[in-house]
């Protein structure tokens, strides 16, 4: 499992990718869960979401987990 600490905006997120085989992501899963992952677009998308009051900037957690997979 791989795990990215994140912060956007002076706010931190934990994301987790479950396995190398996969293209979907935890995000703070202990807070609430959210999966996100690429469309078939490769457009980056909120999968599933359990506490639907935070505002995910889904796309800039996207591109990080790009780079960090891409070095």
């Amino acid at each position: 499992m791989k795990i990215f600490n994140i912060e956007i905006n002076n706010q931190h997120y934990i994301v987790e990718q479950p396995s190398k085989d996969y293209d979907i992501f935890y995000v703070n899963r202990k807070k609430g869960t959210f999966c996100i992952a690429k469309d078939k677009d490769k457009k980056w998308i909120i999968e599933t979401q359990v506490n639907p009051t935070l505002d995910l900037p889904v796309e800039l957690i996207g591109q990080y987990i790009d780079a960090q997979l891409s070095a």
